[in-house]
């Protein structure tokens, strides 16, 4: 049976003024550059947050959970737009000219068949009113024929997937960072997933083209990763200026008990699925569950009194837990 993980707040100690503390990294991994992951997006809701994937100038991909304000046992409510901030283009979080990386927000649209109770069609998108900052860059989106590229790789423990955000980075979720962090994992097969995750995800009609799973030893998202990106560095794009990086997976959800669990493997959303979708969407012809600013004002919410209320108090997202 999934569990739900109440909201979880973190409260930084002496925080002005002084340097943050070496800490383990997302969990198990390493301080990253926005060179590591140029696509990475930062987007806050009011006191959480979330990671996010640039896929052109203008949107960004996220996971529907992220912009759900409504309690676990309540029925879904999407953000609205004008509570939503998205940064991009920076691997640090802390610092006077953060608010200079930030987009306004123009409309939001989250999965119509999204499932707050089974976390499947766990996808949304976020179209900004200006572009994003010039140090980011678009991630390759994958297709059918990169998807089963990346199934055939399953259970081989290649750990050439990557993922990033800026979540709690150690397995009780008491240390926070505000670097990117950067860890590799490992595919694994639909079997291999299901077998862990039991009637959780068997009970899902056609889970194995909803959810995709990965591995690795000691290393997982954990709160307030949700949303971002697994990369995959595809072969035959090797030679390619991003080494053939590709958007397989959006964090989505894992155990509740802990982060990076080593028995059951993190879940995330299976992007190639929702390829038509995210198109239809881009073209102005979404189904979806929308929230729209008509009129944006300057600055979308952010700004140093956000950041600094964010800093404070990191808000990780309720779970199943959702990460």
């Amino acid at each position: 049976m999934r569990m739900k993980l109440a909201i979880l707040s973190l409260l930084f100690s002496s925080f002005l003024g002084q340097a943050a503390e070496p800490s383990p990294n997302v969990v198990g991994g390493t301080d990253a550059s926005i060179s590591d992951a140029p696509w990475q997006a930062f987007i806050r809701i009011g006191n959480a947050f979330c990671g996010g994937v640039v896929i052109s100038s203008r949107w960004i991909l996220t996971a529907a959970h992220c912009l759900d304000t409504a309690d676990d046992d309540d029925p879904f409510s999407l953000a609205s737009a004008n509570s939503v901030s998205v940064y991009t283009g920076t691997a640090e979080i802390n610092g006077a000219n953060f608010s200079s990386f930030q987009s306004s927000v123009e409309s939001i649209y989250a999965n119509s068949s999204y499932d707050k109770d089974t976390l499947q069609n766990d996808i949304a998108l976020v179209k900004l009113s200006s572009d994003v900052h010039p140090n980011a860059s678009t991630v390759v989106l994958p297709n059918d024929t990169v998807q089963a590229a990346v199934d055939a790789t399953g259970n081989l423990n290649n750990n050439d997937m990557q993922l990033t955000g800026w979540g709690y980075t150690d397995t009780g979720r008491s240390q926070s960072t505000t670097t990117l962090q950067k860890a590799t994992l490992s595919a694994l097969t639909d079997a291999s997933c299901a077998s862990a995750w039991g009637t959780t995800l068997t009970d899902v009609s056609d889970y194995q083209s909803k959810y995709f799973c990965a591995q690795a030893s000691g290393v997982g998202a954990c709160n307030g990763d949700s949303g971002g990106p697994l990369i995959w560095y595809d072969p035959s794009r090797a030679s390619d200026a991003d080494g053939g990086a590709t958007l397989i997976g959006l964090v989505s959800f894992g155990v509740a008990s802990q982060c990076a669990s080593p028995t059951v493997p993190d879940v995330f959303t299976q992007v190639a699925t929702y390829i038509s979708w995210i198109s239809n969407c881009q073209s102005g012809s979404c189904a979806s569950r929308s929230s729209t600013v008509v009129q944006a004002s300057d600055g979308g919410g952010g700004g140093t009194m956000g950041l600094l209320s964010l800093m404070i108090f990191i808000v990780a997202r309720t779970l199943r837990t959702r990460r």
